[in-house]
């Protein structure tokens, strides 16, 4: 596969990947009548780990079959170690303060201040590998920002009750930056299904013992109940984040925090459609500034790690 092939894939899994996750605020609204937003997302994450242990068994099965080496023969290093339970605990933790602002604040504010992540990225790309940033790239994530601002401006209430609503926001943005660049880290050299199913086992572990604590209802009562955690298991995690994490081999951490930012876009288009939700002026124009600030952050950071990717292997 040649390397414009190899950019219009990861490009196309970068944007499938969005809209797949996209999906779970939509499955999280129908589980809500059985389950807290904390023991939905617990059994998102042991779902997911079920089904990239099966992969991950499949993938070691036919390969011992064919006769073919397996692709990671290695022992893991201390430091791989540390990448992998980092990414699990980041990307849990991003969930769950996620669902505990839902719980402290509105909607709109959380989703606003949780799609601050790009910021975050980008701060830990400069501080820690030295990366920098145009100016076409920096005015583009501010457009892009903006836009994801005016999606949810009209439902913004101001209370001082909601304060600790925006910190867990703003905590779960900060947690998906830190995610987002271990994950860049570790696809020098893990599969996206190694690497998933790494997060989906600690992430599992780590929101155990929150529902433990809280008394939370683990599992669903239902069929449908079922039925939602299973499809917010395979959409969101199995596809969604097994997507992205193959695009982060092509783009960087930030290029994909920034691409995070279609996710209101998306989940306010299935909200109309699915929910009827209505799609004010505002949103609109949300929408177009997105759009726009994408296509100048996105465009300026892709031709440089494409640069990058290109140098690297020749």
């Amino acid at each position: 596969m040649n390397e414009s092939n190899k950019t219009t894939m990861a490009i196309a899994s970068l944007l499938v990947g969005v809209v797949a996750i996209s999906f779970g605020s939509i499955f999280i609204r129908w589980s809500e009548a059985e389950l807290s937003p904390n023991a939905t997302i617990f059994n998102r994450f042991w779902l997911g780990s079920v089904v990239f242990g099966l992969w991950q068994g499949y993938k070691a099965i036919r390969q011992r079959l064919s006769g073919d080496k397996p692709v990671q023969q290695h022992s893991y290093t201390s430091q791989e170690m540390k990448l992998l339970l980092g990414a699990g605990i980041f990307f849990a933790a991003t969930l769950s303060f996620v669902a505990w602002s839902l719980t402290q604040t509105s909607i709109a504010i959380s989703t606003i201040l949780h799609n601050l992540a790009p910021i975050f990225t980008s701060l830990g790309a400069w501080l820690l590998f030295g990366q920098g940033f145009n100016r076409q790239f920096l005015i583009g994530m501010v457009v892009a920002i903006g836009g994801a601002i005016a999606i949810e401006i009209e439902q913004i209430q101001i209370a001082t009750g909601e304060v600790t609503g925006g910190i867990a926001a703003i905590l779960s943005a900060v947690f998906l930056g830190a995610y987002l660049l271990v994950i860049e880290q570790l696809r020098t050299k893990f599969d996206p299904i190694t690497i998933q199913l790494w997060v989906c086992a600690i992430a599992t572990f780590s929101i155990l013992p929150i529902l433990v604590f809280t008394g939370d209802r683990l599992f669903p009562s239902s069929v449908n109940g079922w039925l939602f955690v299973i499809f917010l298991a395979l959409v969101c995690q199995v596809l969604g984040q097994g997507l992205l994490t193959y695009s982060v081999a092509r783009f960087s951490s930030v290029v994909v925090s920034l691409v995070h930012l279609l996710e209101p876009v998306f989940s306010s288009i299935l909200a109309w459609a699915i929910f009827g939700e209505k799609l004010s002026f505002s949103n609109g124009v949300g929408f177009v500034l997105v759009l726009i600030g994408l296509y100048l952050a996105v465009s300026s950071q892709a031709a440089v790690d494409i640069q990058q990717n290109r140098l690297e292997s020749g």
